[in-house]
């Protein structure tokens, strides 16, 4: 006895080999290689951090060597990151430094608050990275925008951990000068850390590059105020 055929597949079942994935399948797709790239990151900014610690400036050109450039962005925004959330963390510093008119907004007045303190934070961040880009094309020094995101992470880190560890002794009652130490040796680290960037990988001049440090944190700070004070306009109309 001949075997019967099995039924044809109805046309709206039939798989058509032109077509390609819906968009589920892409959105899946999408969010898996947006994983597999933060952990990535995370990784390397990992790797980085653990050179720097130990020799926070001497280590800085060797780093950023050891990373092709998208590396280098990538790991200079998972510092960035990390040092908003110090600042989140630590207090009203940021809102301080950049003179908005609210005092512990992170922890006082809610989410309003905490928004204002994240974008400010990240205003100051985004602003040293801009800064250094501006440097380095004003005194023709070497490197890239790979660079200018890496250099801009590395050097504001040590400031957000200092902030973050200045904000813990206080929570067990040591404040004041004792209190402030690791801050002061954060902001020291900071400036080493601009500094040894534009000297020993854009190769500018010592001379220009000591100054360039402080234009860099001006930079940073204006744009921390101008983003702060839009937020705090459109969150609180003052």
């Amino acid at each position: 006895m001949s075997q019967i055929p099995p039924p044809p597949m109805p046309p709206s079942q039939a798989p058509d080999p032109h077509q390609g994935p819906n968009s589920s399948d892409k959105f899946q797709r999408g969010a898996q290689d947006a994983v597999t790239a933060a952990k990535a990151a995370a990784q390397d900014a990992f790797k980085v951090f653990m050179q720097l610690i130990y020799n926070p400036v001497g280590a800085m050109p060797g780093a950023f060597a050891s990373l092709n450039p998208n590396q280098a962005m990538a790991v200079g925004g998972v510092f960035a990151a990390v040092f908003t959330l110090c600042l989140l963390f630590g207090g009203s510093g940021m809102a301080a430094m950049a003179g908005l008119p609210i005092g512990s907004m992170s922890s006082s007045l809610g989410f309003k608050g905490f928004l204002v303190m994240l974008l400010t934070s990240f205003g100051f961040a985004a602003g040293v990275a801009a800064g250094n880009y501006l440097t380095r094309l004003a005194l023709k020094g070497q490197g890239s925008l790979s660079f200018d995101i890496f250099s801009g992470g590395a050097s504001l880190l040590p400031l957000g951990l200092g902030l973050l560890a200045t904000a813990i002794l206080s929570m067990v009652g040591i404040s004041g000068a004792i209190g402030s130490v690791p801050t002061m040796i954060g902001g020291c680290l900071m400036v080493l850390v601009l500094f040894t960037g534009l000297t020993r990988v854009a190769n500018i001049n010592e001379g220009p590059a000591s100054y360039s440090v402080g234009a860099i944190l001006v930079v940073g700070t204006v744009a921390a105020y101008l983003i702060g004070r839009v937020c705090v306009k459109v969150f609180y109309g003052i």
